[in-house]
C-alpha cells in the first residue's frame, strides 16, 4: 500500500479582497520529496506557503501534514513546530546573537534546557557551514550568512516540512550559491521541502517536480527534465523561454 503524502493541499482558494490570488490550489507532497514552485510575481506562490503555515487564513480548501488538518486547527502553534518556514528577508533578531537566534524557539517553544540548546544550535549552525559566528551579531554577517543562520534556526525544531520562500532573492549574486548548496545539502539528507525560487538551474539539478503557477492556478506540474525539455504548456513554455534569456539556459 501507498504511503500517505506528508503534505496535501486541496482545492485552496484565497481572495484579497476583489483579487483572486489562490483558486483551487491542489497538490501533494511525499516525505523525503522536494517540490518548486515557479511563476511569475504575483501569482500566489508565497501565499500559498503562507496558507500551509497559517500566516494566512485561505478562503476554503483543506490543507493536511499528515493526520492533521491545518485550516480548521486549533493547535496551529503546535503544528508549527513540525513545519520550518525561511522568508525572503532572515528575519532574524537583531540584538540576539547568531547561536541565541537559533536556540530561541528551543527555549520558548520546546522549553528545552539552556545547556541542550546550545549544544542543537552549534551542531544546526556546522550543519548550514557556519562554525565561527555563534557569538556574532546579524549585523556582523553577510547576507548568505544570516539566511543560513535562519536555515538553521529552522532546522533546529527538527521540523517534518521545510519551506522556502525566495531564500536567496535578497542576496547579491556571489552569496546565493552558498544558500543554494545547503539547500541542495538538505535534499541529498532526505529533508522535504517545498521552495518558491528563481533559480533555475536549483530547480532543474535537485526538484523531484516542478509546479508552474499563474493567475493564483496550477498550469502545469512535471518532472524538472520535462518542464525544461518540453514542457506540456504553451504558456510554462514562454516564461521558461524568458528565463533563458534573463539568465541563460536552465538559470544557470
Amino acid at each position: 500500500m501507498k504511503n500517505k503524502p506528508l503534505v496535501q493541499v486541496k482545492n485552496l482558494k484565497k481572495s484579497f479582497g476583489d483579487n483572486l490570488v489562490l483558486d483551487g490550489i491542489s497538490f501533494s507532497l511525499n516525505t523525503g520529496e522536494n517540490k518548486v514552485i515557479i511563476g511569475p510575481s504575483g501569482t500566489g506562490k508565497s501565499t500559498v506557503l503562507n496558507c500551509i503555515n497559517r500566516l494566512i487564513m485561505p478562503d476554503s480548501g483543506e490543507i493536511w501534514l499528515e493526520d492533521k488538518e491545518i485550516v480548521t486547527a486549533e493547535n496551529i502553534n503546535k503544528i508549527r513546530q513540525e513545519i520550518g518556514y525561511v522568508f525572503q528577508g532572515f528575519g532574524l533578531f537583531h540584538h540576539l546573537t547568531a547561536k541565541k537566534n537559533v536556540m530561541l524557539g528551543l527555549r520558548k517553544v520546546k522549553k528545552i534546557s539552556k545547556n541542550e540548546a546550545e549544544d542543537i544550535a552549534r551542531f544546526e549552525l556546522n550543519r548550514v557551514g557556519l562554525t565561527d559566528v555563534d557569538d556574532s551579531y546579524p549585523a556582523q554577517l553577510s547576507g548568505g550568512q544570516k539566511q543560513r543562520v535562519a536555515i538553521a534556526r529552522a532546522l533546529a525544531m527538527q521540523p517534518k516540512l521545510m519551506l522556502f520562500d525566495e531564500p536567496t532573492s535578497a542576496l547579491d549574486p556571489e552569496l546565493i550559491g552558498e544558500v543554494l548548496n545547503v539547500m541542495k545539502k538538505l535534499a541529498e539528507e532526505g529533508m522535504t521541502m517545498l521552495v518558491v525560487t528563481h533559480e533555475m538551474g536549483f530547480a532543474r539539478s535537485v526538484s523531484d517536480e516542478i509546479i508552474f503557477m499563474e493567475g493564483g492556478k496550477i498550469v502545469e506540474q512535471n518532472h524538472p527534465e520535462v518542464m525544461f525539455k518540453g514542457p506540456e504548456n504553451e504558456r510554462t513554455r514562454q516564461f521558461l523561454f524568458k528565463l533563458d534569456d534573463l539568465y541563460g539556459k536552465g538559470g544557470e
